[in-house]
């Protein structure tokens, strides 16, 4: 990306974009959501709820090291020159309820954000391999979507309507 500036990941790639810019953008996404989640497990007091975002830090830098795998071997050989400088840094401070919504929040945007970034990217694969590579990426950010939602809603109290065992008429 040695013109363009560094972009988040998001549903809609420029034509322009080639293999090496679109694995950049996903290995500097990665490693901002990595770090994300390491901030909020280091300040999480719920062993429960801290445990979670270690795990989805451990998968974002398992998803990193994926697409620098990737990106070597579209690069015949080169490394991926990782600038730190380049890492987007998202914070939050977690107190209470409310400022555990607004980190959950974020979390959920940028999962969704990555999802759809990975679905493009596999359209855009020029082969059977990447493309698997991709959608399977866009299927792991889109659990982590499904995990962060349901975590939202144990926060709130929230439960599930549909998934309870019983049905209950809606009006009396």
């Amino acid at each position: 990306m040695s013109k363009k500036d560094y972009k988040e990941a998001g549903g809609v790639i420029p034509e322009d974009m080639g293999p090496l810019e679109i694995l950049e953008i996903g290995i500097y996404n990665e490693t901002s959501a990595r770090d994300f989640y390491l901030s909020v497990a280091g300040i999480i007091k719920d062993v429960s709820g801290r445990e979670k975002f270690q795990l989805l830090a451990d998968d974002e830098k398992r998803h990193r090291e994926t697409l620098e795998d990737w990106y070597k071997k579209e690069s015949g050989g080169v490394a991926f020159p990782f600038d730190p400088k380049k890492v987007k840094k998202i914070k939050v401070e977690v107190k209470d309820h409310t400022s555990a919504f607004a980190a959950i929040d974020i979390s959920l945007e940028a999962e969704r954000q990555a999802y759809l970034f990975y679905l493009e990217a596999a359209k855009r694969a020029k082969d059977e391999k990447g493309k698997e590579m991709f959608e399977k990426l866009s299927e792991e950010e889109d659990g982590h979507y499904q995990k962060l939602s349901a975590e939202r809603n144990a926060i709130a109290g929230g439960f599930y309507w549909f998934g309870l065992d019983q049905s209950a008429p809606l009006e009396d």
